[in-house]
């Protein structure tokens, strides 16, 4: 038996799947099953179950190594488990569903990312650089911006109401700078030029996980550095807008911020291209934030950075 899972769309998917398809390993020794992921099959290296049967979709000649010896073709999609936009699972407990056709998902361990000496040594030597340059104790790893973000103009959008606006970032990161480190977590085409606050890199995602990792803290929304901080044991704050919690997300394990009294409604990507737009419109001021939520939100980082980084 050779069951191919094949696992697409975003980076933080890739990770969220990694805890069911480490249960499959274990639920299912006999199947010689494989893994393709299209575009994040890096995210699986250095795991002793899942790497030598893992493929990017681009390999040469997966097609005849990979599928054609298959005897099962499965691709998982969490998005129509109807538990998930219900909002009764998590992204990882439907991809369980999906995967092991589970509805206990007690044994379902949390994401996972091995880094190796290298990265971990790169990664250290970016916080020394960071360091000597803020001359502050504790290190952030910010990324106020998500998958959808884009630029227009000299303005940066997000029309699923996932990221930090703009305006709001630069108010944070003024107030956090002041008492830590702080590094942007970003492509170059986010770098914003009023941000005079954050170090500024560029990294692959595996050379982030790194980062993230030596650093003290996360501050994210809903996008990958927050599954790469859950499965590296780092602390965080994830700021949510117009997505839910219990699905995107790590509730029992990382402060949530929300705006107060905010009204949103479920986008059913995947499912209806129509009912997101318009649930887009319902959500489209889900991250605006005052002056007096800014603050909230910067001393409700600060008090659990106290609590929770020594």
């Amino acid at each position: 038996m050779q069951t191919v899972f094949v696992i697409d769309g975003g980076a933080g998917r890739a990770i969220a799947a990694i805890p069911a398809l480490l249960k499959y390993h274990k639920n299912n020794p006999d199947d010689n099953f494989k893994i393709v992921i299209m575009g994040w099959d890096t995210f699986l290296w250095g795991i002793p179950e899942l790497q030598d049967r893992t493929y990017s979709g681009d390999t040469k000649g997966v097609f005849e190594n990979v599928f054609f010896n298959a005897t099962k073709i499965v691709t998982p999609e969490p998005y129509r488990v109807p538990g998930y936009f219900k909002q009764q699972l998590s992204l990882a407990q439907a991809f369980d569903v999906e995967i092991n056709d589970a509805t206990d998902h007690s044994d379902l361990g949390p994401p996972l990312l091995v880094l190796s000496k290298t990265e971990e040594k790169n990664a250290a030597n970016v916080i020394a650089d960071v360091k000597a340059q803020q001359q502050k104790q504790k290190t952030i790893v910010i990324q106020p911006f998500g998958r959808g973000a884009r630029v227009d103009r000299n303005d940066i959008i997000d029309d699923a109401s996932r990221s930090l606006e703009v305006k709001d970032y630069i108010k944070l990161v003024k107030k956090l700078s002041v008492k830590y480190n702080l590094i942007f977590f970003g492509e170059q085409q986010f770098n914003v030029p009023e941000d005079t606050y954050t170090f500024k890199l560029q990294a692959d995602l595996r050379m982030w996980a790194a980062i993230i990792d030596s650093s003290d803290y996360f501050v994210g929304v809903d996008s990958v550095g927050q599954h790469m901080a859950r499965a590296l044991g780092k602390p965080g704050t994830v700021i949510l807008g117009s997505t839910f919690a219990i699905n995107v997300t790590y509730p029992d394990y990382f402060q949530i911020l929300e705006r107060d009294n905010t009204v949103k409604k479920y986008s059913p990507i995947r499912i209806s291209g129509l009912d997101c737009h318009l649930a887009d419109r319902i959500n489209d001021r889900c991250m605006e934030f005052t002056d007096s939520d800014i603050e909230s939100i910067y001393k409700q980082i600060v008090q659990d950075i106290e609590k929770k980084v020594k």
